[in-house]
């Protein structure tokens, strides 16, 4: 689950963490807020994708058995991670009280992203 203090990770390394977790006005939905470190703030685009990351992903089948495996910290802590697609204009830095839909797990196309995002 996601509380405080969870670690928001970029290609598998941490770059902020969650801040506060709470039910929403209507108790509809669950807000999460997170802070990412200034250095690495301009990774976040408006078009950015945030999954959770549970640490280990079993699949079951009649050929044998699957395992993925996060980092051991991801593993003990879980996390956010978040990736940005490829496309031939990289979309402006996020803003300050962005809102992001948090995906319960990442499609296998996010994992390949490798977009490059010039530091400033």
């Amino acid at each position: 689950s996601v509380q405080v203090g969870t670690p928001i990770l970029y290609r598998q390394m941490e770059v902020g963490q969650v801040t506060d977790v709470h039910l929403g006005e209507f108790a509809d939905r669950v807000i999460t807020q997170i802070e990412i470190q200034p250095e690495y703030a301009y990774l976040v685009r408006q078009n950015s994708v945030f999954w959770n990351v549970s640490g280990v992903d079993v699949s079951i089948g009649l050929g044998g058995a699957n395992i993925k495996a996060g980092t051991i910290d991801s593993l003990v802590r879980g996390g956010i991670a978040f990736s940005t697609p490829e496309q031939s204009q990289i979309p402006p830095a996020a803003k300050k009280g962005h809102s992001f839909y948090l995906y319960p797990q990442a499609e296998e196309s996010w994992l390949e992203w490798r977009t490059a995002i010039p530091k400033p």
